[in-house]
């Protein structure tokens, strides 16, 4: 189950940015890497920009952290 946090609700809607295309970025995302305390980034590309989404996973959950749009895969 995708769970997203009271942050990243927040910040999707500061950002505009959609549940839908967070849930396309950890399910198909273009690149994934190690992040710190065992979380993750993945990116996934729309349009111009990259969607980095900040991950957990805890048991059969994946914990969304936040996310926001990048020029470039950091």
């Amino acid at each position: 189950m995708i769970i997203f946090t009271n942050h990243s609700l927040l910040k999707l809607e500061q950002r505009q940015i959609t549940k839908r295309k967070v849930i396309e970025t950890i399910n198909r995302p273009d690149f994934v890497g190690e992040s710190y305390s065992n979380r993750k980034t993945c990116f996934k590309k729309f349009s111009k920009l990259y969607l980095k989404v900040v991950y957990k996973n805890e048991d059969d959950n994946t914990i969304i952290i936040t996310q926001h749009w990048v020029k470039e895969i950091m």
